[in-house]
């Protein structure tokens, strides 16, 4: 009778309902099981959760509140799954109250970078290529891009300040001039931005040293 009993008691061994159950699966398609993005829990600062999934139909990232409440960020056509790595949305940084992903990658070219609000899921802001440390993948607590007068921007995330820092734009003439700075590093309070240009056929090198005491966050 006891068996009997917890059987029929509602709640006490309940199924996963289907928005509960992650779905990372393609029963018409065995190389997408196998080349989409895994599904693994990214855990923010926040207790929020970040995830992809995927069916036979869709490829879509969920951003997970605390409270169990669930926001998609993106999502990717099925036909593209091979090229998620690239389009999709990938985490870079997380900041206090905003995420910064990567997405949009052609297979030879810039990439887009885009502002989410953690706890809304809304899209903030959308930058063109930044410069960055691209062997180490190191983002920083701002963001360094050119602008279109020609100037290096540095802005804060988490306070919002931006500065805008002339530079000599005959340096930064190719077609991604972002991908002219080397490896970045931030050593103290001084931001070193290495660098190379092209000058009558020769390729010489440079470097923009920031005092960071001068921009504050």
């Amino acid at each position: 009778m006891k068996l009997l009993l917890l059987f029929f008691l509602p709640g006490l061994f309940a199924l996963p309902s289907a928005a509960q159950t992650r779905t990372c699966y393609c029963d018409k398609d065995t190389m997408m099981n196998q080349l989409t993005t895994d599904c693994s829990t990214t855990l923010l600062r926040n207790g929020s959760k970040l995830y992809w999934q995927f069916n036979c139909d869709s490829i879509w990232l969920t951003l997970e509140q605390r409270n169990g409440h669930k926001l998609v960020l993106d999502t990717l056509p099925v036909n593209l799954y091979p090229y998620l790595y690239r389009l999709g949305f990938q985490l870079e940084k997380e900041y206090a109250r905003k995420l910064l992903f990567r997405a949009g990658c052609p297979a030879n070219g810039p990439c887009m970078f885009v502002l989410v609000d953690k706890s809304t899921g809304k899209r903030l802001r959308e930058f063109g290529e930044l410069i960055y440390d691209r062997e180490r993948k190191e983002f920083f607590d701002f963001l360094l891009y050119l602008s279109s007068g020609g100037d290096l921007v540095l802005e804060y995330i988490n306070s919002g300040k931006k500065y805008k820092l002339p530079v000599d734009t005959r340096h930064f003439d190719q077609a991604i001039p972002e991908y002219q700075f080397g490896m970045i590093r931030l050593q103290g309070k001084e931001l070193i931005l290495p660098y190379t240009f092209w000058e009558n056929d020769l390729e010489k090198e440079a470097v923009i040293r920031i005092d960071l005491r001068k921009y504050p966050g």
